[in-house]
């Protein structure tokens, strides 16, 4: 057996340890230059657990709050567009609301979809891209029924449509979405065409069921009848276009730019406006007009060399001379009329 240590030995190694603490193994040893741990609760603790974020990686977050802010205000508008072609559709007050926007995966969406349920699939031009959208069954069989001239009330059985009601429903949807391109087109150029129908989701797999989208649900209300309409966006379909969801550009977008005014002079120069030439105005009492005669003079209260006025729609414009283009009477132009009834 080995020798016993003595007393001196048993000090003699204690000082060596106390003198190269590195050179022991103990889990309470720290090699040199490694941070002093801390315990639980010190203000270094809390700082290190500060930054920490919870991930999820099965639901990656692609779309951020101001984006979420910025689709939800487009479809706000497309609730104005739709329902002032609805109203008159079917010919009662519809009152359409976004009710949210939330990011899901596309699986989620479908899943939540009941069978049957009237679901289109909507091509995103000129991106080549596919979404989907939904409406509830009851409420769109309430909207055909007044569309038909009945009195458009909740049905109590669901059922698939049949071919006319489908017809309609296709058509009802195709308006839809350009009232939808429209409210897209005051931010980004993207159309949005009706592709298919389906009375199953689950057969319209546009994107894998993981694919990260933006759900916007609006309620629609017509009468007793109310419902939903669901648009879903997945991040892939309207990817190329993400950077312009923003909310400063969704205000800005009706700047007044050279463009804008060219594109407002060019929609103006179409329009029909009412010209007539005015010889002159005044006032008399009715029992002066009752009792007028052929060959009575009435004064204008103007010199016959002032000539007329020009009245463009309700406004006088021009100071004009009577005359003649060949057969017909005509007036020339001599001076723009200042609007405090002045000529320059």
């Amino acid at each position: 057996m080995a020798e016993a240590l003595s007393q001196s030995d048993i000090d003699s190694l204690l000082a060596m340890a106390a003198e190269h603490p590195a050179s022991s193994g103990g889990e309470g040893d720290a090699a040199p230059g490694a941070p002093t741990p801390t315990t639980p609760g010190t203000s270094r603790d809390t700082a290190r657990h500060r930054y920490v974020r919870k991930m999820d990686f099965a639901r990656p977050s692609k779309f951020n709050k101001d984006q979420l802010r910025t689709l939800q205000m487009l479809h706000e508008a497309f609730c104005r567009r739709a329902s002032t072609y609805l109203s008159g559709t079917v010919r009662s007050l519809v009152e359409v609301s976004v009710t949210g926007a939330e990011q899901i995966p596309y699986g989620d969406f479908v899943s939540s979809l009941p069978v049957p349920t009237f679901t289109s699939v909507l091509e995103v031009s000129p991106l080549g891209t596919n979404a989907m959208a939904s409406i509830d069954l009851p409420l769109l069989f309430a909207m055909i029924d007044r569309m038909l001239g009945g009195p458009g009330t909740n049905v109590s059985r669901v059922r698939e449509l049949t071919e006319i009601e489908a017809g309609l429903a296709s058509n009802l949807m195709e308006r839809l979405l350009d009232e939808l391109s429209g409210a897209w087109g005051d931010l980004v150029p993207v159309e949005f065409r009706l592709r298919g129908i389906e009375m199953n989701a689950q057969f319209a797999q546009i994107v894998p069921a993981s694919e990260p989208s933006v759900l916007i649900i609006m309620e629609l209300s017509i009468g007793t009848a109310t419902g939903s309409l669901s648009i879903c966006l997945p991040y892939r379909s309207i990817e190329p276009v993400v950077g312009d969801l923003a909310a400063h550009r969704y205000f800005s977008s009706g700047e007044d730019s050279p463009d804008n005014r060219a594109a407002l002079l060019a929609s103006l120069q179409g329009v029909s406006m009412p010209v007539r030439a005015e010889i002159g105005a005044t006032r008399v009492p009715v029992e002066t007009v009752l009792g007028l005669q052929p060959g009575d003079v009435v004064p204008l209260g103007r010199r016959v060399d002032d000539g007329v006025r020009l009245v463009i729609g309700n406004t006088r414009a021009y100071s004009a001379m009577p005359g003649r283009d060949g057969n017909r009477v005509a007036v020339r132009i001599v001076d723009r009329i200042d609007h405090d009834g002045g000529v320059r």
